[in-house]
Order: structure tokens, then sequence, then C-alpha cells
């Protein structure tokens, strides 16, 4: 059965589908069987360097033009992680009875589905929202994107979805001295999420394709941590 967790922000630029895609890197290197779907706007086919392979996407899944199996794209030579990306200039919102039946059928095929989702597009968050396990919200150390990132953490709580984690992306090494937002408490506060995840401002994690291999030691701990936790296991925070 497979665990579905919704990756959103409530702004552009955070990096969501950067964190989405080297998380389900992560879990696939720990031997889960991973799908990443792409519920708004297409990037991760070319941030995995992978454009040109595309033949079909959710829409043609959702709309009978192909199969469920024909959407899906294998990324890497393992078979663990798969993507359904979505159509180029974004997906038309998908209803809720649509969405549970997407998911009901990528279920037994998937430990994990990963909904690459933007939380800027209401009617859309709350129809993946139902069928999902947990939500994990994609924020930048800025009081703009902390405040967005509330406004997405209340809606899922009103759609009944209350297990929502906060990622904090890009945190940069002189967070302490320029102190944009207060402190990561105050970011877990005003966004009213469990902290899950801290990444670290990375140059490599802004390449166009994503590549683990290239990642600096610490971004490969930071993801494995990430993915850890996403699995329930215990692993303290690693915060430079």
């Amino acid at each position: 059965m497979a665990e579905v967790i919704l990756i959103t922000s409530g702004k552009g630029g955070v990096g969501k589908s950067v964190v989405c895609g080297y998380l389900g890197a992560a879990l696939a290197s720990l031997e889960k069987q991973v799908l990443l779907l792409e519920a708004s706007r297409r990037s991760l086919d070319v941030l995995f360097g992978v454009p040109d392979q595309v033949v079909f996407d959710l829409s043609d899944a959702a709309g009978g033009r192909c199969s469920l199996d024909d959407a899906l794209l294998q990324l890497g030579e393992t078979g663990r992680l798969q993507l359904i990306c979505a159509p180029v200039g974004g997906a038309e919102p998908l209803g809720p009875a649509l969405c549970g039946e997407l998911i009901d059928a990528l279920d037994a095929h998937f430990d994990f589905v990963l909904v690459d989702i933007d939380g800027t597009r209401p009617q859309e968050l709350s129809a993946y929202a139902e069928p999902a396990d947990r939500a994990v919200i994609v924020s930048t150390p800025d009081q703009v994107s902390v405040r967005d990132g509330r406004v997405v953490s209340d809606l899922l709580y009103r759609c009944g979805l209350e297990d929502i984690r906060l990622c904090v992306n890009q945190l940069t090494a002189d967070f302490v001295r320029q102190r944009p937002v207060p402190d990561l408490d105050w970011m877990i506060d005003q966004v009213c999420a469990q902290l899950i995840a801290v990444v670290p401002y990375d140059k490599t994690l802004a390449q166009i394709a994503i590549t683990p291999t290239f990642l600096s030691n610490t971004s490969k701990n930071v993801f494995y941590n990430f993915a850890q936790r996403i699995l329930g296991n215990y692993i303290d925070l690693l915060i430079q």
C-alpha cells in the first residue's frame, strides 16, 4: 500500500520540485518503490535530464488517451524511481473522485507516491489532500515564503490532513548573522508544521540534472536523513 505525500509550497521559487526529486531519489536508494507525480506543472523531466523521453503525461492518462503504465517514465537504472509528468503548460485540475481513482490505481505498485503540487491552486490541492497521508511544505527562510506556507498549512488542515511537516530549504551559511527571519522555531510556529528537514544552500542542487552522486556530502546526508524520517526512523536533524 502506497503512502501518498504531498510536496507543496505557498509560493514559487522555493525549490519544491528539487526537494521532491532528491527525496524521491533518496527513498529509492533505500530500496523503496517510488513514484513522483507532477500534479501541477512540468519540471521534473528537465531536472532529471530526460525531457526527450516523455511520451505521455498525466492528462493523457486521466483523459484515457493512454494507460497509466504508458505514462510512467523510469528514472535511473534500478527501476525503483518513476515519474508521471504534468503536461507542458500545466495540468488541468482533477476533481476529488478522479484523484482518488488515480491514487487507488497506483496503490499496489509503489511504496511511496510523492505528489509535486502547487499550493497556490486551492481546488487542486484540496482534491489531492483527500487521498494523501501527509504533506511536506517547502519554505525558504524568508517572511513571504513562511506566510504563504501558513496559508497552505491551514488549507490542508481544513481538508482533514493533520500530518503536515515543514522542510526549510536553501538555508545559507550566514543565516544566523543575516536573520531574514527570527529563527527556525519562529518558522515552525508560523507555518504550524513540525520540522522534518533543513536543506542548506548548495549550488549543486540548482544544476539542471538531479544527480545525487555529485551532491556535497552534507546535502547527501540531509536527503538520506530526510528519507529515513519519512520511513519513521528517528534521525537527528543535520543543521550546519
